[in-house]
């Protein structure tokens, strides 16, 4: 399998849709000199009451991806339903770890609850009929906003989130991903050891070679360049994933815990895990793909019998044959399967969040 096979479902998630109509950008934090954005797409539906928002979390394997351009159904699918959609920027690893990530979520959620009724009109929206949603990377985020969140979400929509960092699942080709030729594992490896958030950014794309001018029109950022610094991000991401370094960087492993410690560190922040003891959590809806050899289909299926098990409404939508970002063909109601596996989110979300 070739380069371009190996990344290909990531790419799929750039040149299938164009960003939706209609948006606006604030920055909602600067830490440590970094600035986090978010982009703001106001539902495009009348509504007789104050409308719900969603708090979106992009992908990325936690060190890449950006939040300009959320999953081709996303926006037309929540817009369709009366619902405002805020899409987030973090920052990336290995520059803050996975609690530095949440902790970005949590302080655009908190900016969201002051200025969406000042940004949107009072009366367009209720700050407390959140849902937060995410695909990937951005769906664990989602899933641990729907524990930490005080209050909680209305509605979490996981869309192939990691939810149990302890699972040991056989490593594929998507894992192995050589350094471009310009940079060395000793260079990568020192900026990982130094985890400097000073250094820490929050876009970085999964390809370089498409022509700016096309992804500046399909972000909706006029001003955008490629930047060297976001190249050698992109090679801190294959070189996490290649040396199966990623849980170690996220959760600031050093490898000196012992198996004991090491467990209790990932069960810690691991969404399925922290549901023991608790007694409630938001209604959950899950959408994976049953061919997914990035997160196994398996890590919804458990939390989803949990949460039941817990008496928390639940839906789930797995579609046969999928791998990862396989979501994106999903452009509109006229592509075949959103009825199957795109609106009966919708559908939840109506349910439990109006």
């Amino acid at each position: 399998m070739s380069i371009d096979q190996i990344v290909g479902w990531e790419q799929m998630v750039y040149w299938k849709h164009q960003v939706p109509p209609h948006f606006t950008d604030h920055t909602y934090a600067t830490k440590h000199g970094v600035a986090l954005d978010l982009r703001i797409f106001p539902s495009q539906t009348p509504s007789s009451t104050p409308a719900p928002w969603v708090l979106y979390t992009h992908g990325g394997a936690f060190a890449a991806g950006k939040h300009y351009l959320p999953n081709a159904w996303v926006v037309p699918g929540f817009r369709s339903r009366g619902v405002h959609v805020v899409s987030v920027a973090y920052r990336l690893i290995p520059h803050v770890d996975l609690q530095g990530s949440l902790d970005d979520c949590v302080d655009a959620w908190k900016w969201c609850r002051e200025n969406l009724p000042a940004l949107l009109g009072e009366e367009a929206v209720d700050v407390e009929k959140c849902i937060v949603a995410g695909e990937s990377a951005g769906g664990t985020l989602c899933t641990l906003l729907g524990h930490v969140l005080n209050p909680p979400p209305k509605v979490v929509v996981d869309i192939y989130g990691l939810v149990d960092s302890t699972e040991v699942r056989e490593r594929s080709a998507v894992d192995h991903q050589p350094l471009t030729e310009g940079w060395s594992e000793e260079e990568v490896a020192d900026v990982i050891k130094r985890a400097d958030p000073a250094e820490a950014i929050t876009v970085c794309p999964f390809q370089f070679d498409i022509p700016v001018e096309e992804i500046r029109a399909q972000w909706g950022v006029p001003e955008y360049e490629y930047t060297r610094r976001q190249v050698f991000q992109y090679e801190i991401k294959k070189y996490l994933r290649t040396k199966d370094l990623l849980f170690d960087v996220m959760y600031r492993l050093t490898g000196q815990e012992g198996a004991e410690e090491k467990e209790r560190k990932l069960k810690a922040l691991s969404a399925y895990w922290m549901l023991e003891g608790k007694k409630t959590y938001p209604p959950t809806y899950f959408l994976h793909g049953r061919a997914d050899p990035v997160v196994l289909v398996g890590q919804a299926e458990r939390m989803a019998q949990r949460l039941r098990e817990m008496g928390v409404p639940v839906g789930e939508s797995y579609e046969p044959g999928e791998a990862h970002e396989f979501d994106n063909k999903y452009t509109g109601p006229d592509v075949r399967g959103w009825d199957e596996y795109i609106l009966p989110i919708l559908d939840f979300v109506d349910e439990y969040a109006k």
